[in-house]
């Protein structure tokens, strides 16, 4: 009996070891979003908007008319409120999460944003989903050409309370140039396994969109409007 226990016991631990193997802690999603004007696109399985006249609306955090509150909580969605030129939210309608907006040379924001003070180490910073998916960009950033479609950011330590100290934030800004394609999606993640890929789910999504390149009548024509005075 006692030799048949510590043989469970053996099996046990091994399938546990096994089993975290085989399902390692997924490398966090970090928030990308441009400094210039965006709008957000946003999974109705996550969030809501509300207007003026609801009980959840803060005209604080209105933008083009609605507030984006978290689905189930009625919380404000602040980490998506850190882009500093959002215009407003619209629904995702393909898979698009994320912000949306129209431009080829542009800072983009590696946000750190996080309920608790912590270091993002290895950041990599992704570019791909190509529109047309047989076009390949040539990318630069900080003036340097991309080699494939990552670059590699360093670290972010995010220790920084935001102003209504609930949470924190630091960043860390990137110039980036791009043209051949009429789009593309940019995310980033801290690699912290070092493997030199993403071990978890979808992340923030940035989408870069350039309206110099002619292409069908698609989602995009809403966004442009908006940016057409």
């Amino acid at each position: 009996m006692k030799r048949s226990y510590w043989f469970l016991v053996a099996v046990v631990v091994l399938s546990l070891t096994s089993a975290a193997s085989a399902n390692p802690d997924p490398d966090p999603c970090l928030i990308v979003y441009p400094t210039c004007p965006c709008m957000y696109h946003y999974d109705i399985t996550k969030y809501y908007t509300v207007g003026p006249g609801d009980l959840y609306y803060d005209a604080e955090y209105d933008r083009g008319g609605y507030v984006l509150l978290e689905l189930g909580s009625n919380e404000i969605g602040h980490s998506i409120y850190q882009a500093p030129s959002l215009m407003g939210f619209e629904v995702s309608t393909d898979g698009d999460d994320g912000y949306v907006f129209i431009d080829t040379e542009f800072e983009l924001v590696i946000d750190g944003f996080n309920n608790t003070p912590t270091t993002y180490v290895n950041i990599i910073v992704v570019f791909d989903d190509f529109v047309p998916p047989s076009c390949f960009p040539t990318i630069m950033v900080n003036g340097i050409p991309t080699i494939g479609n990552t670059y590699s950011a360093g670290d972010l330590t995010v220790t920084t309370p935001t102003p209504d100290g609930n949470n924190y934030s630091d960043t860390m800004t990137l110039l980036i140039q791009w043209h051949g394609c009429y789009g593309l999606h940019i995310w980033a993640f801290s690699d912290e396994d070092y493997s030199g890929t993403h071990d978890g789910g979808e992340c923030f999504t940035a989408f870069s969109h350039d309206v110099t390149i002619p292409t069908e009548n698609s989602t995009w024509g809403g966004i442009k409007s908006l940016f057409d005075e």
